[in-house]
């Protein structure tokens, strides 16, 4: 193993940091995600410890080749830098673990802790540092393995601890794959920080017994292998774990969606009260008023305005009856029709007004029971304004189905009136401009045709899909 770790050195020092290297790409690509859980407010910390790591170890591939022809000052120089970007990246990670950790603790000065410990290294090094060329590589040793110490691995354990609490608060969103993506993450930092304890031999303990030769005359396998497979492992994991962000939007834009339905809902059931319960009760209220007025004068036709009220909140009671079960149970495109017909004979019982339905051509599959829904609704709109305003004797109702689209008329020889020009009319009555809505959201125009003393016409076109 030993034999095949130098002559394959550069391509195990490749991989490790391009594995690092993804990893943080991946989480600087997702850094500012908005999200539930604390790791998103702190990827970034991630993300740096992941660059600066893996070009760190890329410079074990790169640095060997600049010794052909560089000298040794300037190749001391880029042994140098490349300590520093070790140094760098574990004060990353630990603060990373750390801000993952604070969040559930009462001291805050604990997120100091890595900028301690980097101050501290740094006031080693400088009282350590070389005099002479040939002590460079006890210095480098030294530095490194207090690196490792005192911020790689305390940085790899907090990044265990803090990524298993993180797995705890996405197993409570209900995201059990996450959750075992994170899970494992933790477990990949936990070894991390086992083989980052092994750091090169130097003469104070545990350096001196724990280190890269013992590991080779112990197990045989350097450790940067382990480090490697530790660091492969922690990017999948991690690169998956991310997931949660595009999980969390989709959940996101189905909140939405629903939101838009229960607003959608209300506006329908807003203008369904409106276009029949609510007129009726307050038509029922303006006839009492009138009763009060006229009980002194003449009892019997205040009793029969009271009689007809009681008759009209009767209906109104109906009404919602009948709404209460079409809410429960919404048209579909096979029986809309059947429901169309009850409500002209409805109408016809209500107001002994003559009343007819009649439908041309073969019915039509290329229509919802939203479209539906919404074409009752302007029936009934319709009708309601013809009772209340019309004076008609005649009313008919025609469905007729085209190649292409469909085509719904209600008609009466009632009064007429003169219709408010376009669809926004400021003007434009209540009933009409709901109908117009309705028309709208299904994909079909409204086409009002009235003038006074010849009837109403109200015609809706709605485009459906050939059988």
């Amino acid at each position: 193993m030993v034999e095949f770790f130098q002559t394959n050195r550069e391509i195990v020092f490749f991989i490790y940091g391009q594995a690092f290297f993804i990893l943080g790409l991946a989480a600087a690509l997702q850094s500012r995600k908005r999200s539930q859980i604390a790791l998103a407010k702190h990827l970034w910390l991630l993300a740096a410890f992941g660059i600066v790591h893996g070009i760190y170890e890329w410079g074990a591939v790169f640095i060997p080749i600049q010794q052909t022809y560089l000298m040794p000052d300037a190749i001391d120089w880029l042994r140098l830098a490349q300590l520093t970007l070790e140094t760098a990246s574990f004060w990353a990670l630990f603060q990373f673990g750390i801000e993952l950790l604070a969040l559930g603790w009462r001291d805050q000065r604990v997120r100091a802790l890595p900028t301690l410990a980097l101050g501290l290294w740094l006031a080693v090094i400088v009282i350590m540092r070389p005099d002479t060329d040939t002590s460079f590589p006890e210095f480098r040793n030294l530095a490194d393995a207090l690196a490792r110490y005192w911020l790689g691995v305390p940085g790899a354990a907090m990044a265990a601890w803090g990524l298993g609490q993180q797995a705890r608060q996405v197993s409570r969103m209900n995201l059990p794959r996450i959750a075992r993506y994170f899970r494992g993450a933790a477990f990949g930092f936990a070894a991390y920080a086992l083989a980052a304890a092994i750091v090169p031999r130097s003469d104070f303990f545990p350096a001196s017994v724990f280190n890269y030769d013992w590991l080779l005359a112990t197990v045989g396998i350097p450790a940067a292998i382990f480090r490697a497979i530790c660091g492969i492992l922690i990017a999948y994991l991690i690169i998956r774990g991310l997931e949660i962000f595009e999980i969390e939007a989709e959940r996101q834009l189905e909140d939405a969606a629903q939101a838009r339905a229960v607003s959608a809902d209300r506006e329908r059931i807003g203008r369904e009260l409106h276009d029949g319960i609510i007129q009726a009760l307050y038509a029922a209220g303006l006839t009492l008023e009138d009763a009060m007025l006229t009980v002194e004068q003449d009892a019997s036709r205040a009793k029969k305005k009271i009689a007809d009220t009681i008759d009209a909140l009767n209906r109104a009671i109906r009404d919602i009856r009948a709404y209460i079960i079409n809410l429960r149970a919404e048209a579909s495109p096979t029986d809309w029709t059947i429901r169309l017909e009850d409500l002209v004979r409805l109408f016809r019982l209500q107001t002994l007004i003559h009343a007819e339905m009649k439908v041309e051509g073969a019915s039509r599959d290329g229509l919802d029971s939203a479209a539906c829904n919404e074409m009752i609704a302007i029936v009934r709109e319709a009708l309601s304004n013809i009772r209340r305003h019309a004076r008609a004797s005649r009313v008919e109702v025609q469905v007729r189905y085209h190649p292409t689209e469909l085509e719904l008329a209600i008609a009466d020889n009632g009064n007429g009136f003169a219709p408010e020009p376009g669809p926004h009319a400021s003007r434009d009555r209540q009933g009409l401009r709901n109908m117009r809505e309705r028309a709208a959201s299904i994909g079909g125009r409204l086409e009002i045709a009235s003038m006074a003393g010849q009837g109403t016409t109200i015609r809706l076109i709605v485009p459906c899909a050939k059988d």
